[in-house]
């Protein structure tokens, strides 16, 4: 009896120590989660959220955009489109994989690793980033977690069950996102270790490969679009903007998914990456009579894999074609916070264990306030409140990049014409051009400017003999100008 009430008491306090950490981590992800309005991305996902699910299955055919998100996304729509409603469902899939990671933590190792691994995803401040932002991010990181866990009971039991909430969990990990695609090598390097390591025999590596096939087969329509036309024109402009990752790149990603992407400096950066980097260590190493040695066994295998086979197998591809994006890399980071709690948990004594988790929570309190003092995301709220403020009978808007209006019809009701002047075309006899068409039939030109770098169109206007600028506003990432025409019978052309 005495040995039962002990494993009570255990029990009662580490589910109060996971409530409280899901409940922060609550708090954290739902706090000013309004606050900013949709940027560009996040102002594209309600808007395939709003369309038909046939709509939604012929995209991701036509794309590269898998289309279990924007599902999910298409129902939720129904409590409302607020920034607030539209981002609480990847508030609450944060809070999910959190958990998650707790029950693959515990699988893998135990409850005190579980805990820390729940603790650290919980104040991480990247994955607060992507819990708060209306994309895909965060469901494929928690989708890849529940995928894990399946897996690893399939492995322990393999009963009928647990083979098919791995592969449907599987198979809406790849509808997700087509990065999840990377985690596959990690599931099957994985099985061929236990089956090289005699933990698995070949009855189950049959099952394995059935199960592999019947993954491929319910993800044919979210990763069709892989092989589309659009996508060899999208896969190129990323190589175009990144290029080919380097150790500087695999350092920021290290400190990324350390500490977020809010705070920079020396001190920080190296600080996060000392700090983090001794628990990477000691998640390998341990110190036994005075000597440093090897500790590995099939739990650190597997978080091992988890964490670098994608990233390995997305960075050795980078350097031919890269799509070295932080966004895309996100979902790999639960296994480098289970890491990171192994080692903490087999450091040797409870007051270094406590002096390393208080300096990392220490250390991520700093992005985490920047998160909420700083506006990162683009303004658009504020830039359409300033034009429906001003506009008159007599006004057009040019929005540049074209593809702006996404953003932009999202927050704008009124009935003033838009045109859009692409961010690719800086010749000025085609700006005059188009600029010219406008001059006879109005009076003042708001010229919108965002996801460019060109600002040929502005310079058109700002010296044009037609034209005379008027104001000139700074939103976060949005420029808003405002130009009289000074006369209207100006020749087509300029």
């Amino acid at each position: 009896m005495h040995g039962l009430d002990q494993k009570l008491r255990q029990w009662n306090s580490s589910t109060i120590a996971l409530a409280v950490i899901l409940l922060v981590a609550a708090a954290l992800r739902f706090f000013e989660l309004g606050a900013e309005s949709l940027w560009f991305d996040e102002a594209y996902s309600v808007w395939v959220a709003r369309h038909s699910v046939a709509w939604h299955i012929a995209l991701s055919m036509q794309r590269i955009f898998p289309p279990l998100y924007y599902l999910c996304l298409h129902f939720w729509l129904r409590l409302g489109s607020s920034e607030l409603v539209v981002r609480a469902l990847s508030a609450l899939i944060g809070v999910g994989s959190i958990l998650a990671a707790y029950a693959l933590a515990k699988l893998l190792f135990d409850q005190a690793t579980a805990l820390v691994s729940a603790l650290l995803l919980a104040v991480s401040p990247l994955h607060l980033w992507y819990s708060q932002e209306a994309r895909m991010y965060i469901l494929v990181a928690a989708l890849g977690l529940c995928s894990a866990c399946f897996m690893l009971l399939t492995v322990r039991n393999g009963t009928r069950g647990q083979w098919a909430t791995y592969v449907i969990s599987t198979a809406l990990l790849m509808n997700t996102h087509y990065f999840a695609i990377f985690l596959v090598p990690f599931q099957n390097a994985y099985v061929l270790y236990l089956l090289v390591r005699r933990r698995i025999g070949w009855a189950f590596a049959r099952r394995w490969l059935l199960s592999q096939v019947l993954v491929g087969l319910l993800s044919v329509v979210g990763l069709a679009g892989i092989f589309s036309s659009e996508s060899t024109y999208w896969w190129g402009l990323l190589d175009t903007w990144h290029g080919a990752p380097g150790i500087a790149e695999l350092l920021n990603l290290w400190f990324s998914f350390s500490l977020g992407t809010t705070a920079r400096g020396p001190l920080i950066y190296w600080s996060g990456l000392l700090v983090f980097g001794i628990c990477l260590a000691s998640s390998w190493l341990v110190l036994r009579q005075g000597r440093v040695s090897l500790a590995v066994d099939d739990g650190l295998v597997f978080t091992t894999l988890f964490l670098i086979v994608p990233l390995g197998t997305v960075f050795l591809l980078s350097q031919f074609q890269s799509f070295w994006v932080l966004r895309y890399i996100f979902p790999f980071l639960p296994p480098y916070c289970i890491l990171i709690a192994r080692g903490l948990t087999r450091m040797p004594s409870r007051i270094v264990q406590t002096v390393v988790l208080t300096a990392i929570v220490l250390l991520s309190l700093w992005p985490i306030a920047n998160t909420y003092r700083y506006e990162q995301k683009e303004n658009w709220r504020a830039a359409v409140d300033y034009i429906h403020a001003q506009e008159e009978a007599g006004d057009v808007i040019i929005l540049v990049d074209e593809d702006i209006w996404l953003p932009f019809e999202h927050y704008y009701c009124g009935e003033t014409r838009r045109v859009g002047v692409s961010r690719v075309v800086s010749d000025r006899d085609l700006l005059a051009a188009r600029v010219g068409i406008l001059l006879p039939s109005y009076q003042r030109i708001w010229l919108v400017l965002s996801h460019t770098d060109n600002f040929a169109l502005k310079d058109y206007l700002s010296t044009s003999r037609f034209t005379e600028p008027l104001s000139e506003r700074q939103f976060t990432q949005v420029e808003v100008d405002l130009f009289a025409i000074r006369s209207r019978d100006a020749p087509s052309g300029g």
